[in-house]
């Protein structure tokens, strides 16, 4: 019973999975169009969501906002305990790849954020996927790995603070 009053309500879950995803998109999109700016030149054919040199315009930011949703919400069924709670992590994380790929796919289609029948802009997409998902991938591996430790740290001190007394009073 206590553990569903301190549960976090899921909608303030979702909340701050758009925030994050929607806050991390816009920045990694001003920093590809930044990029593209500076070493592209006029060379650089950028994606239909930028209109030339004035950014991204409102409507890419509200297809932004669409998709940072669509991957709030299956985050927050994979990764909270709320729907689902006897999956190995690295498969809800493989299962949250593959759907978030295909909505982005989707989305892409259906926005036309670039030709759906160019072979090539479908692999640099592909690839360019894989390599945000492995980098994402990695720092939190890293973050998992040092609250373990962390939290090993504070089980030993811990541990050591309540054993002493048990040898003195024993004795």
């Amino acid at each position: 019973m206590d553990d569903e009053q301190n549960r976090t309500p899921p909608a303030i879950v979702l909340l701050r999975y758009f925030a994050t995803t929607f806050s991390v998109g816009i920045l990694a999109f001003c920093l590809v169009g930044i990029i593209g700016a500076r070493f592209g030149g006029n060379t650089l054919k950028m994606p239909s969501l930028y209109i030339s040199n004035a950014g991204l315009s409102f409507g890419t930011i509200l297809q932004m906002a669409l998709f940072a949703l669509i991957t709030s919400v299956l985050a927050l069924i994979l990764f909270s305990d709320i729907f689902i709670t006897k999956i190995r992590l690295l498969y809800r994380a493989l299962f949250f790849a593959l759907l978030t790929m295909l909505s982005a796919s989707v989305i892409a289609i259906i926005f036309k954020w670039f030709n759906a029948a160019n072979i090539k802009a479908w692999i640099v997409f592909l690839l360019l996927f894989l390599a945000g998902f492995s980098i994402g991938w990695a720092f939190t591996l890293l973050k998992l790995k040092l609250e373990k430790k962390k939290l090993d740290r504070l089980l030993e001190n811990y541990k050591s603070q309540y054993r002493e007394p048990l040898k003195t009073t024993i004795i």
